[in-house]
């Protein structure tokens, strides 16, 4: 019985090893748009499998047991921030593909990781964060904004426009967030 747990630790070990996201890889693969090049310069990172794709799950229980595991608080920020860049770029895709439900839905669970993730920036210390987490954050919400207002504007119906506005209010509360920690 030792054994197979041992070996089943093992396997459950190795996938998390293999599938793991690449901090330092965002440049890797160019990512296709039919939106016009940004005047803001924050490299989106490829987000891997879309939220269509049947092995979807195992990418989000994958997240999940990375941020459980995760103590510190600051690598938890940045695999926040990351999921969020990720969503992002895997909502503005399926957005492009024709999929509007699921890209707003993938598109919305990222806001609320870009939330997240200055929310507890706020909740910190001000000596305990490193030096340009807050920018970088704030930098990531204005490529945020300029994505979804980006896809806002290509001529949806009135609850696809609600359903981005709402999006992008989290992005607004992201930006409050990372504004009062600045004053502070």
């Amino acid at each position: 019985m030792k054994l197979k747990l041992l070996f089943f630790g093992f396997i459950f070990v190795m996938f998390l090893a293999i599938t793991s996201p690449i901090l330092a890889q965002a440049d890797l693969y160019p990512i296709p748009s039919t939106i016009a090049p940004s005047p803001i310069e924050y490299a989106l990172p490829y987000p891997g499998i879309l939220s269509d794709h049947p092995l979807y799950f195992l990418k989000v229980l994958r997240d999940r047991i990375l941020l459980f595991f995760t103590q510190d608080q600051v690598k938890k920020i940045q695999y926040k921030l990351l999921f969020a860049d990720k969503r992002l770029v895997a909502g503005q895709l399926l957005f492009e593909q024709g999929k509007k439900d699921v890209a707003i839905d993938t598109i919305t669970k990222g806001e609320k990781y870009l939330l997240d993730s200055a929310a507890e920036v706020a909740e910190m210390k001000r000596k305990d964060v490193p030096p340009g987490l807050t920018d970088k954050i704030e930098l990531s919400a204005k490529k945020h904004e300029e994505v979804i207002k980006a896809l806002s504007n290509v001529g949806n119906n009135a609850d696809t426009e609600k359903r981005l506005s709402d999006a992008l209010g989290l992005t607004h509360q992201a930006f409050a967030q990372i504004a009062q920690f600045k004053q502070k």
